[in-house]
């Protein structure tokens, strides 16, 4: 099938020149030939190859506020043995787990946490990918470090157990992910002999016991994988940073030398896991979620040897074609989908390929797959009958050229890892190697007619997704995800009619010539462009209903530009049915739009319509000098849009399905949710917004719809390769489209904040999805004004230092999940937040002891602080807010926030990085003690929100009033260990009798550990529980903790009793033993509860043209 397997590989060797290195006086080689690069491009490159083979890109970025290494191997799951599937994963994890130069299995984390970094990697079928960021000024001890990962890696086995509950819990995190399901169905339905048939995520099973089962070291067997293919030769490296190019490739040389070359041992020519006993079959599976997906998959040939004119690009661009006339636009018109893709699934090195069509179908569409299917191919069978069109791919070259030349500056991070990938490719020239958006140099029809010949009707299958299927038993189950699945065998008939040459479908055609594609560059701005330039946009209107900001592309030098309209109407979200009313108008005016604008998306244009919680918001960005028609025609349609009466339904179950899934979100992602809904008003319960759509008529949509922008006041921001005159103008016309009329100036609808008066509450509930195994906990504790920018300040140094030792604290010691955060938040109106987030198997009362602990815990921490540590941490943060914006996108959305917000505060960051000159540590001691440290926080304010899996013990409302958090905590462990009939009041008497004894005796020591077996031994006994292999053992470790954190940190959940100053058992909520408030409807406590109003502008301003 790879008729391109043969073409010749580039030759690596020319225009490679010899070497030394100034300092450390190692050779290597550097690329001195021409590098292909954008015409906007400000960096330097340069490209070389170390005397061990590995490919290094250094990239000098004067601009970049932070650096960014990554280092790609190409090995991955595919590599893995048939008796240890995820060793690859779980090798991922332990390379980061100390080394022979840095033993400490902290010491990376450490050092990139001390210097704002952050580091990650992953795993995929053909290669594993290692990266980091990390302020400048670190790069070179980043580097040392990194390295070392890959020279002399410990790979101890005192880490395994820990990185394997990681890797298990990551994957049991995948369970309900719909994608990762379908996925291992296709892996399971493929040649058991090929890689691609394997579990790539690996867990405790397929890892740990399987290797006890086979009479295997794990240990043994990763240092096997490590020294096998962990070779400098299938390496690539790329490193950007703001240092001297120079500077760059001394540390590069002489760090990364050291890797050994062991050669290249991947597998080649391993074929294609789907034969032909796989084709022309049909794949029902069940879904955990309430969506109907078709995915009609093509084996196809393997094509990367035609980078610079990939034939699958432009198959994917006309069979994903949006505009009237394509497979989407008719489905969509029928009433079969709401949504389609096309693309090539490429992995590098993968030597085999896929060619994809996804749709998101209707309940109607997904049993009428056969009609879908029929629709498909007579699209396909038009582009075999019509030829490749030179027009079509022309058009496509020039809008690559065109983004190529004028191409948006990335970050450091998004930079390497978009490129250390792409030089992979064996076939890409050194020349090519910072190309990787640059193609289609001619026009080959051969190349896309081979391609075509692929996508038939003999050579396919397709999978059918939902949760349930009329017609079929999904009685097979996928073993890894347990996903039930059935396959059929698609009819002699269907086939038949997909060969047919008669095949037809009456309104579909190919596209028409893009009026859209840009053809003026002339940059408007004649100053000298980072000289002079404006800090802030220039208000040039304003009055009651209408207000325009200009700022005028000042930094950038291009000739693009974002025009963003916030366009608030009362109606909008006044009520549940106006709320849905106003999401059905915007996602079926998306839908109109994307069939009469995706021409405008295919030449460099974006725009976007959605409704929040006040607003309807448009935006549109892209090459300036089309977006002036682009807006006019949207905002035209907009105001004058009519309900399609037979698309209707299709998207009011669009949305039905979407709200009926949100049971089914991760665990952290409902705290997060259900927290919104506690804390903000204008925030409507899905299944609330669920039971609205019902209500929802033809003829109720309409008059919404006619009556949405009859009170509004926009604003409104342009920003980029405009001038003044041209501002004004498109200003103008907007007016004119819409005619404001408001008196909403300062009644703007927008969503605020409870006041919530101090102490600690907390909501719980069982997660609707029944089979998901996970559990949450998320801790938001409120701190001051998020106006007060110096203790806003002084919690972004917080964020920092509490997120490191968060992490290494619950997740790498305590291992309680994979999913664990810290965040700072300020919202508008109200007070900022330290939030606390853990997801995984424990059960939230114990996960919240364990917040609790690091809560004591880090209030040391901060002692220790030394005044240099502060200092860094305060100059890091300080260079953070001084950075500039990367491109016109970022800016524009930077300045519309602040409009939206009504602050106005342009100069936030600025303010706050000559604010952060003067703040001392002490402050930061005092910030603590002020909000955080329950003990000491005069006002103490927190909400947590847990979500309890359904698969483990929770406690009843009596159990909340009558029980301590402490023993709630302990119990949990002792019955997720099997201990399901022990006695919780025996739990809570000893708890008492440990703790009194430990507060009389705080050195009681062995005592308190007399007491701790003494517990095991009566709750073993009574229960008869064994300590099993695997995860009996985990948690017994965790009960042990329990017992621990109970009795000899008993503070770690304190009394509360006093915090809180009202009795809200007068609405039906619990306080507990500890004096925590559980909600069982935060509704009565919201309307208890004071509101934030809004944010004061932070000065006036006087518009340049008036009204």
């Amino acid at each position: 099938m790879d008729l391109y397997q043969n073409y010749p590989l580039p030759d690596w060797t020319l225009g490679f020149e010899h070497r030394l290195s100034s300092v450390s006086r190692v050779p290597y080689e550097e690329y001195t030939g021409p590098l292909e690069m954008p015409a906007s491009n400000t960096n330097s490159y340069r490209l070389i190859r170390l005397p061990n083979n590995l490919v290094v890109m250094c990239v000098h970025d004067a601009a970049t506020e932070t650096a960014a290494a990554a280092l790609s191997v190409k090995a991955g799951s595919n590599m893995d043995p048939v008796d240890l599937q995820g060793l690859a994963h779980l090798l991922e994890h332990m390379l980061f787990m100390g080394t022979e130069k840095y033993p400490d299995e902290e010491e990376f984390s450490s050092f990139l946490n001390e210097n704002s970094g952050y580091f990650n990697a992953w795993t995929q079928f053909s290669s594993t990918a290692f990266y980091f960021g990390i302020a400048n000024d670190a790069l070179e001890g980043a580097l040392d470090r990194f390295s070392s990962l890959f020279t002399r890696p410990l790979i101890g086995n005192d880490c395994i157990d820990r990185e394997l509950c990681a890797v298990d819990s990551e994957y049991k995190g995948h369970l309900n992910d719909d994608f990762r399901r379908s996925l291992q169905i296709e892996c399971k339905l493929s040649n058991s002999g090929h890689p691609y048939s394997k579990f790539s995520v690996g867990s405790i099973e397929t890892l740990k016991q399987s290797a006890t089962h086979h009479g295997l070291d794990l240990r043994e067997e990763l240092l096997k994988f490590y020294d096998k293919y962990y070779s400098a030769s299938i390496m690539k490296l790329v490193v950007c940073g703001n240092h001297s190019i120079d500077q760059l490739v001394e540390w590069t040389v002489s760090k990364f030398s050291e890797i050994k070359d062991k050669g290249d041992n991947i597998a080649r020519n391993i074929g294609h896991p789907v034969s032909a006993e796989f084709l022309g079959k049909v794949v029902y599976y069940e879904t955990v979620n309430e969506t109907h997906n078709m995915n009609i998959t093509f084996p196809v040939p393997e094509v990367k040897a035609l980078y610079r004119n990939d034939p699958l690009e432009y198959l994917s661009h006309l069979i994903g074609h949006e505009a009237q006339g394509s497979i989407l636009a008719y489905l969509k018109q029928k009433g079969w989908a709401t949504g389609l893709s096309a693309y090539a699934c490429t992995y590098q090195d993968k030597r085999f390929n896929e060619f994809k069509v996804s749709i998101c179908a209707t309940p109607d569409g997904l049993e009428r797959f056969e009609d879908i299917l029929r629709v498909v191919f007579a699209y396909i069978r038009m582009l075999v009958t019509e030829g490749p069109q030179e027009w079509v791919q022309e058009e496509m070259s020039l809008l690559l050229k065109t983004e190529f030349d004028n191409k948006d500056k990335a970050g450091a991070m998004d930079w390497v890892l978009d490129h250390v990938d792409y030089i992979h490719n064996e076939y890409v020239t050194p020349e090519h190697s910072l190309s990787k958006d640059r193609a289609y140099e001619m026009f080959n029809p051969n190349d896309i007619l081979h391609c075509l010949s692929f996508i038939n009707p003999s050579n396919f299958r397709v999978f059918l997704g939902a949760r349930r299927h009329k017609l079929v038993n999904c009685s097979e189950i996928e073993p890894y995800f347990g996903a039930s699945y059935h396959v059929g065998t698609l009819s002699d008939n269907l086939l038949s009619d997909l060969a047919s040459d008669n095949l037809y479908v009456s309104g579909l055609s190919l596209p028409e010539k893009n009026q859209f594609m840009p053809t003026d560059f002339t940059i408007k701005s004649t100053k000298i462009f980072g000289v002079g330039a404006k800090p802030m946009p220039t208000l040039l209107k304003f009055n009651d209903n209408f207000e325009l900001w200009f700022k005028q592309d000042s930094l950038f030098n291009s000739p693009k530009g974002a025009i963003s309209l916030s366009i608030h109407a009362s109606s909008i979200n006044s009520s549940p049915q106006n709320w849905v009313m106003s999401s059905l108008y915007c996602s079926m005016l998306s839908s109109d739009l994307a069939k009469n604008f995706y021409d405008a998306t295919c030449a460099g244009l974006r725009f976007r319509v959605y409704s929040t919680a006040s607003t309807i918001e448009m935006t549109v960005a892209g090459f300036s000098s089309k977006l002036p028609m682009l807006l006019r025609a949207i905002i035209e349609r907009a105001t004058s849009f009519k309900v399609d009466e037979t698309l209707l339904p299709m998207y009011t179950a669009e949305h039905r399905q979407t709200w009926a899934s949100i049971g089914n979100d991760p665990p952290s992602r409902l705290c997060a949710l259900y927290k919104g809904y506690i804390t903000s008003t204008s925030r409507w319960h899905h299944r609330l917004l669920e039971c609205e759509l019902a209500k929802i008529t033809l003829a109720k949509l309409q008059a919404h719809v006619n009556s949405l922008f009859d009170a509004t006041r926009i604003q409104m921001s342009i920003v980029g390769n405009f001038d003044e005159a041209e501002a004004l103008n498109i200003a103008n016309n907007v007016q004119a489209i819409f005619k404001p009329m408001s008196n909403l100036r300062y009644d703007l609808g927008r969503s605020r904040e409870y006041k919530f008066e101090p102490g600690y509450y907390v909501y719980q509930m069982q997660l609707p999805n029944k089979d998901c195994i996970n559990s949450a906990v998320e801790c938001s504790i409120y701190c001051g004004p998020a106006t007060d920018k110096r203790e806003t300040i002084l919690l972004a140094i917080l964020e920092e230092l509490v997120h490191d030792n968060f992490f290494v604290q619950l997740r790498t010691r305590y291992q309680l999940g994979y999913s664990i955060s810290a965040l700072s938040f300020s919202n508008n109106g109200g007070r900022s937040k330290l939030v606390l987030r853990v997801e995984g198997e424990y059960n939230p009362m114990y996960v919240t002891m364990h917040i609790n602990k690091f809560i004591c815990d880090m209030q040391q921490t901060l002692l220790d602080i030394s005044d240099e540590q502060f200092n860094h941490r305060a100059q890091l943060l300080i260079k953070q807010y001084q950075g500039g914006f990367k491109n016109i996108d970022e800016e524009a959305e930077r300045y519309i926030q602040e409009v939206r917000s009504g602050a106005y505060d342009f100069m936030r960051y600025d303010k706050m990085a000559e604010l952060l000159q003067s703040i001392e540590k002490e402050e930061l001691l005092v910030f603590w003690n002020k909000y955080i440290n329950p003990s000491t926080a005069p006002a103490y304010t927190r909400i947590d929100v847990q979500m309890w899996s359904a698969k483990i013990w929770r406690p009843t409302v009596s159990d909340f009033k009558e029980y301590s958090a402490k023993t709630l905590a302990l119990y949990g462990c002792l019955h997720s260990e099997g201990n399901v009939d022990f006695d919780m009041g025996k739990v809570n008497a000893f708890l008492a009798t440990a703790i009194a004894a430990r507060q009389e005796q705080p050195d009681i020591g062995s005592g308190a550990d007399a007491l701790l077996a003494e517990l095991k031994s009566a709750t073993l006994s009574e229960s008869g529980a064994v300590y099993a292999e695997g995860k009996s053992k985990e948690r017994a470790t965790h009960t042990s903790t329990a017992l621990d954190l109970a009795i000899r940190n008993y503070e770690t959940f304190g009394n509360y009793t006093n915090v809180s100053r009202t009795n809200f058992a007068t609405i039906g909520m619990d306080k507990t033993p500890d004096g925590l408030w559980i909600m069982a409807d935060y509704k009565k406590l919201q309307a208890t509860q004071e509101m934030y109003g809004s944010d004061l502008p932070v000065e006036v301003f006087v518009p340049e043209h008036g009204r």
